[in-house]
């Protein structure tokens, strides 16, 4: 049976000019649907006024987001993993290739069924429920779709992104290494949404932790944040940046982007210059930033083993 594995992400602008609408289709799926007839134009209004700032800081890492690209070599990578029963297609929630688009490849490809794989570790409604969903409604029916839900404890993921700390930890003097205080940095989440019940911050502090296991850190020595808080309401914290300016001082220090398995915006800006600014304001010795995991292999074969694990498990009735 010929399978789809759809590479699911949230997806990034790939020139300047793709800001605009790549931001609207992000505030388009987080408003709420009972806004009804004033929801599209809220979400043009407000991409809109977002879109210059955003500008300035993709044109700070080369004008462009390199998310898609960073997929387009995983989806690569894991199909030679997985071998010519299985064609692998990046399905982007926001922005291009859309997951519209991925159907149609798949199912011209010869698809008869497909695997909707989230590049998220850690589930989020904002992110994965909302993925799934949108995959869900433009699959044909009638043939099957499983899904992989999260994946935020897997060992072969969980080693992968050990493997980027310890390199990033090698970065720093020698004699700063051994009392480095590594930042487990993640997406933030309004608290609303934890209130809800969304399981997102318990997943990445299991994510965290099991990194720090594996690279044999003691609970002082680490610690997990929360990046790019949006508006005045309560996010989850404490916020990267604010923690780097008030708890780095004397100490060199190493972010990871726990939540993130590809370069963008939100690595190459917001850990590379906000989080290295914040460090060098709060008096860090050194600072260094594990990469994202992208294709390191461990990565791609742990991908394939979750993906081969969903498809071989019993399936629930809908």
């Amino acid at each position: 049976m010929k399978t789809a594995v759809f590479l699911m992400n949230l997806g990034g602008p790939r020139s300047l000019a793709e800001v605009e609408p790549y931001l609207y289709e992000l505030f388009l799926d987080v408003l709420p649907r009972g806004l009804g007839p004033l929801r599209r134009p809220l979400a043009w209004l407000i991409a809109n006024r977002r879109a210059p700032s955003s500008a300035e800081k993709y044109q700070l890492i080369g004008g462009r987001s390199p998310l898609v690209e960073r997929t387009e070599e995983q989806a690569r990578a894991l199909a030679a993993a997985l071998g010519p029963d299985y064609s692998c297609h990046l399905a982007m929630r926001c922005g291009h290739p859309a997951t519209g688009e991925a159907v149609r490849e798949a199912l011209a490809a010869g698809a008869e069924r497909a695997l909707a794989l989230p590049l998220y570790p850690q589930w989020a409604n904002a992110t994965t429920r909302s993925s799934l969903a949108e995959l869900r409604r433009v699959w044909p029916g009638e043939k099957p779709l499983v899904e992989v839900c999260t994946w935020h404890d897997h060992p072969g993921w969980l080693e992968a992104c050990a493997g980027t700390v310890r390199d990033a930890l090698a970065e720093l003097p020698e004699g700063a290494r051994a009392e480095a205080l590594v930042i487990f940095s993640a997406h933030g989440l309004p608290l609303s949404e934890v209130e809800k019940g969304d399981p997102y911050p318990q997943y990445v502090e299991a994510s965290a932790r099991g990194v720090a296991e594996r690279c044999g850190l003691p609970a002082d020595r680490w610690q997990v944040t929360y990046q790019s808080r949006i508006g005045p309401t309560k996010w989850l914290g404490p916020d990267t940046v604010e923690f780097l300016r008030r708890g780095a001082r004397g100490r060199a220090v190493v972010t990871v982007p726990v939540a993130f398995v590809s370069e963008h915006l939100e690595t190459l800006y917001d850990l590379d210059i906000l989080a290295r600014e914040a460090a060098a304001e709060g008096g860090a010795v050194a600072y260094a930033r594990a990469k994202a995991v992208g294709t390191r292999p461990e990565f791609v074969a742990a991908l394939a083993e979750i993906a081969r694990a969903a498809l071989a498990a019993p399936q629930r009735a809908a």
